[in-house]
């Protein structure tokens, strides 16, 4: 399966929210998980350095990084580093560079985190979804064959061209990886229903915070080819999410300094 040899810190992301959801999960057991990935240890060492984390003094071993940005910033930090390494080529399927594969991750995971916290959501794991979305058209670049998104004037939604090239969409292919690995049943479930938060009769609030996310991403000018049809802001979806249009436009505010922060913290 592409999803073992995709970055290994993604998996590690998810069994770090298992640790730490107990509270009996010392520091030691996180520094352990951490330690089994050199480049995921390397990237934790060097943004704990960074100002986003208040660091007066430089720290280079993993204890100390740890330490210095406690159990809670740790997983956004691990974060940061799955979404880089997933995000190191070019996605040719999608005529997506690499550095706005990254970008469209973070910001939407800096909306869904501060989303979710107005919505009285989880926002650790709003967080996690919105950077991990966008796996499946990693996923489906490997396997392509030279197939390419021929753009939006043929085919407003990737997601319909993907479903009729390829017998599935990133969408299905996100989820069913992050089922793999264990995520919580909760960010599979946000992921699989985010492009319709009403599918299927059913109503996913965290696949709402994820849509509304994703739509304020794009007015950041962050979006991804074909999928600006899916992020139309309607009253429905405001009232699912919990918030109302004034919430929505400073939660944007929010997140777009809280995006900047991000991207500081890694570069």
């Amino acid at each position: 399966m592409l999803g073992n040899k995709l970055a290994p810190a993604a998996a590690t992301l998810g069994h770090l929210r298992v640790l730490l959801k107990d509270p009996n999960t010392d520091l030691e057991e996180i520094v352990n998980l951490i330690r089994l990935d050199p480049a995921l240890t390397f990237h934790v060492v060097r943004m704990s350095n960074s100002v986003l984390f208040g660091a007066r003094e430089r720290s280079d071993t993993l204890e100390g990084a740890v330490g210095r940005v406690g159990l809670l910033e740790i997983y956004r930090l691990v974060g940061l580093a799955a979404s880089k390494q997933l995000c190191q080529h070019d996605l040719v399927t999608y005529r997506l560079p690499a550095a706005r594969l990254w970008e469209n991750s973070v910001a939407t995971a800096a909306a869904a985190e501060v989303l979710a916290l107005a919505a009285g959501g989880d926002a650790g794991l709003s967080y996690a979804t919105g950077l991990l979305r966008n796996l499946g058209q990693v996923i489906i670049d490997g396997f392509s064959t030279g197939k390419v998104y021929p753009g939006e004037a043929e085919w407003p939604l990737v997601s319909e061209w993907e479903q009729e090239t390829f017998g599935l969409t990133s969408v299905e292919a996100t989820a069913t990886l992050l089922e793999h690995w264990r995520f919580p049943s909760d960010v599979v479930a946000a992921v699989r229903a985010h492009h319709d938060p009403f599918a299927d009769d059913s109503s996913n609030v965290s696949a709402c915070v994820l849509n509304l996310a994703c739509g304020v991403s794009a007015l950041f000018g962050l979006d991804l080819p074909g999928e600006k049809d899916h992020w139309v802001r309607s009253e429905a979806k405001l009232m699912l999410a919990g918030v109302t249009d004034q919430v929505l436009e400073q939660c944007a505010e929010n997140a777009r300094t809280h995006y900047m922060a991000l991207c500081a913290s890694v570069n």
